[in-house]
């Protein structure tokens, strides 16, 4: 049994967990804290800026708590095992099972890409994480940013419409017509976790309204929502 000594650490995000799940996918049972993948998920972990560093104690994320992630996990599968697990293992365990092992070695792989090139991820609105947590929908937000920009060019004064609720700024400078807007993803995240790059044809322009309604719902139904889909809920309700 490995020992962590790590009361008063920071509890393992939605992000960190999917790793470790991964892990113990990959080989099956847990593995100690000697094993290489053991070793460098924690190394990977204790690089990363998921947490402050001023937060931490010097064991975080260590092999030992690492290997000792790993068994929650496997509790959280089999609960007879007899040993502990967090709501939160048994969540990622609830949407991950076995069966979606290789979508979550996509997913795990690019959440390790993203640490790796974004070392500091910037802070996502709940309304706006979805399965595949803070880490990738953070570094979309920071590419979507740069293709709002692009979209926006893209649109003549007449087609300055919100996709969903078909809103039409009032008759203002173009800068301020602009900045009712917001860009939003057509696809789901999980269908561009191999993605580089996000192509202006995969964004939308909504009002900033809608796009906190359509975000809403995503993480309400905790599945991805269509514009379509928005568009269609909120005309019927105004029937």
């Amino acid at each position: 049994m490995p020992v962590t000594k790590g009361a008063g650490n920071p509890d393992w995000t939605w992000d960190e967990t999917l790793l470790a799940l991964d892990l113990l996918y990959r080989h099956s049972v847990p593995v100690d804290r000697n094993h290489p993948d053991v070793r460098d998920l924690s190394s990977a972990l204790r690089t990363a800026e998921i947490h402050p560093k001023d937060g931490r104690k010097d064991n975080f994320r260590n092999p030992d708590g690492v290997s000792l992630k790993l068994q929650n996990l496997q509790s959280a599968i089999d609960p007879t095992r007899g040993l502990s697990s967090s709501k939160r293992d048994r969540e990622a365990v609830a949407e991950f099972p076995i069966s979606r092992k290789r979508e979550l070695a996509e997913i795990a792989a690019a959440i390790l890409r993203e640490l790796s090139n974004e070392p500091q991820p910037s802070e996502v609105p709940q309304d706006e994480v979805f399965i595949e947590g803070h880490v990738i929908t953070a570094a979309h937000r920071r590419r979507d940013a740069r293709l709002r920009r692009r979209l926006l060019d893209k649109r003549t004064e007449e087609r300055l419409i919100c996709e969903i609720c078909d809103f039409s700024p009032p008759s203002l400078t173009r800068t301020l017509r602009e900045s009712f807007f917001e860009a939003h993803h057509i696809v789901p995240l999980s269908d561009a976790v191999g993605q580089t790059s996000t192509r202006v044809a995969d964004m939308v322009l909504l009002c900033a309204g809608c796009h906190r309604f359509i975000h809403k719902l995503i993480s309400w139904r905790k599945q991805w929502v269509s514009v379509e889909t928005a568009r269609t809920l909120m005309k019927s309700a105004d029937d």
